[in-house]
């Protein structure tokens, strides 16, 4: 089984105990419409490793803005289950990682690429959710759709340009209310998601490639607003 799969196995029994066992011990009142929006950035990890020129470089993505909404569904007042879509912008590039500080292997501009991310979460609170404070807990499963965009001729080469991967996520965030329905978070989370240049249908490029991971990590930092009904 790959990592990208031994993820999502992991991420979907524990969702699967933790939506199961959220109800007994904790007050359940009636459903609640949670809305969000939130705004921050992505950092990922590299695509690939490469042999080139008596050096070795590595093809990366630079760090993107993210903006994105939600919406959640609760009972009760430690957990709740959360639907986010995002996009994320960015553009490819290799990066010179012989480590000797040179940047002889640079390239930059080789294909813009955007990702739009669904996720499906379990969010569990320390604290009541609608607590003036409430730092949380959360663990989800992905769908990530990577679309490249490359001028005609182009070093990136694909069958299809848009690569469709799953993956799982685990964060932590804070949540800040501003009235009893009126809430500000912040949120750190991490999503590792099928790589875009391994498997079916996957984007090439050209070059020695010794490292090819099955999965990508992405590190995003979130900030955002959520309204409950």
């Amino acid at each position: 089984m790959s990592r990208a799969w031994s993820w999502i196995g992991t991420g979907t029994v524990a969702l699967v105990v933790s939506a199961t066992g959220a109800a007994p011990g904790h007050a359940q009142g009636p459903l609640e419409f949670t809305v969000g929006a939130h705004v921050g950035g992505s950092i990922f990890t590299e695509f690939l490793e490469q042999r080139a020129d008596g050096g070795e470089r590595e093809l990366v993505a630079k760090t993107s803005p993210t903006i994105g909404g939600s919406i959640s569904l609760s009972k009760w007042d430690f957990s709740e289950v959360r639907l986010s879509a995002d996009w994320s912008g960015t553009e490819i590039e290799f990066q010179d990682d012989s480590g000797d500080d040179s940047d002889d292997l640079d390239e930059e501009g080789l294909a813009d690429v955007n990702l739009v991310l669904a996720q499906l979460a379990i969010v569990r609170h320390i604290m009541p959710r609608d607590a003036a404070i409430s730092p949380y807990l959360l663990l989800g499963v992905n769908l990530g759709m990577w679309a490249l965009d490359e001028n005609a001729g182009g070093d990136i080469g694909a069958e299809e340009e848009t690569q469709v991967r799953w993956g799982a996520s685990t964060g932590i965030g804070m949540r800040f209310a501003a009235s009893p329905r009126m809430g500000f978070k912040v949120e750190i989370d991490r999503s590792t998601i099928g790589n875009p240049f391994d498997g079916k249908s996957a984007y090439r490029v050209g070059g020695d490639t010794f490292d090819e991971p099955s999965t990508l990590g992405v590190l995003r930092l979130l900030a955002g607003l959520a309204y409950t009904f």
